[in-house]
Parts: C-alpha cells; structure tokens; sequence
C-alpha cells in the first residue's frame, strides 16, 4: 500500500456502501463517496454522521473523534472525481454488465497502480476483471452486513490478481479493524460455499418434521 491511510473511493451510497464509509473514514483514509444516484451520497454521508452522533452522545467517541471522522468523508458526483483514489471500491448491484461497465470507467481515470476491487457477493471476480486493461490490480472484498459490526471480510484472488494487489486489500481490510482470509475466486467464496448446504439442510429437515405431523 503507497500510503499509510490511503485514499479510498467508494461507489455505491446503499446499506453497504455507507458501511464500508463509515469504516474506511474511522480507519482515517481519506473517503470519496460515489452514487449515481443524485444527492444519494449526500444522504449517506448525513446518516454515517447520524451514527456517529448517537455514539458521541453515548460517550463511545469523542467530539474529536466524530468531527475528524466526518472531515474525512466527502461526497463526490462523478466517476472522474475519484482519480486520486489509491483503491477503489464497488458496492452496486449485483449485475456482472453493471459492474464491468463501471470498473472499464474507473480504470480510464485512477492511477495505473491503483487497486480496484469488488464488493460482490455471488459473481465471479474473474468475470468481473475480463475486459479490464490491467486485471493484475483488481481483486474482490467481500464484506458482510451490517459492516461496522460483522468482523469477517473475504478477499477474493482472480485468476489474473496480482499478490500485491491481494496484499494492499488485505492491509486496508485489517485498518479497517477487520479479520480478512484470502480465497480463490470459486462459487459462493468460501463463507456462502458452506452456508448455503447448512440452509438446503435446514429446509429439508423442516420439510420432513412437518411431514411427521401430519
């Protein structure tokens, strides 16, 4: 990683996207906030601001803490206002057309050493990369919701990701006061691989309880 609190662009203002804010602001990166959405990011940046008051007034964070925060976070309203960022992180709709199409804009303004990666959670992060000029620096990062509580975060190595762009994720993940593990890009990552045999087992145990009552 080129600094010690990087700048971190975030695009996407949901649940999410506002989360992964919060966190990236209290690690003290820097914090460009991204939605296509007009005024979205603005709205996010109020309700982050929100969450920190109602800490501040429980006595959790001081006022330094809250106004240092928040001077960290800015909302921005382009694509090309995220050019200083040193990573860049997606938080969209989980639509692979979507996701390639705004990472092909992201790589035309950012630093050819800046790292991109993708919050998704169900699409390949090799797919993703396929049509980026440099796919060596993109990578996923998986967090889970909601995202200043749930420690976990999956970085997910493509096929073309390069170890230093694995590293620079997993360093920030780990600023951000996360657990990260590394796994290879595969179908559900690891976390969802194993749960979702545990729900298909669950449904069908339910299925045979209410078969014996009948």
């Amino acid at each position: 990683m080129k600094n010690q609190f990087p700048i971190v662009g975030i695009v996407g203002a949901g649940a999410m996207g506002r989360g992964i804010a919060q966190i990236a602001a209290q690690a003290g990166s820097r914090v460009l906030l991204l939605d296509m959405q007009p005024d979205a990011a603005a709205s996010a940046r109020g309700s982050i601001q929100a969450q920190w008051q109602r800490l501040q007034d429980k006595g959790r964070i001081s006022d330094e803490q809250a106004q240092g925060w928040g001077n960290l976070l800015e909302p921005v309203a382009t694509i090309a206002d995220l050019a200083p960022c040193d990573l860049v992180i997606e938080a969209i709709v989980e639509r692979l057309d979507v996701k390639q199409a705004v990472f092909a804009q992201l790589e035309a303004v950012v630093a050819p050493d800046a790292v991109l990666v993708s919050n998704t959670s169900s699409l390949s992060v090799t797919q993703i990369a396929a049509g980026l000029q440099r796919p060596a620096r993109f990578a996923g990062l998986h967090f889970f919701n909601p995202v200043h509580m749930m420690p976990l975060v999956e970085v997910i190595r493509g096929e073309h990701t390069s170890e230093e762009a694995v590293a620079t994720t997993v360093v920030l993940a780990q600023k951000m006061g996360k657990t990260p593990i590394v796994v290879n890009d595969c179908p559900g990552f690891l976390v969802n691989r194993v749960l979702f045999p545990y729900f298909g087992a669950f449904d069908l145990l339910l299925k045979e309880i209410g078969r014996a009552h009948v």
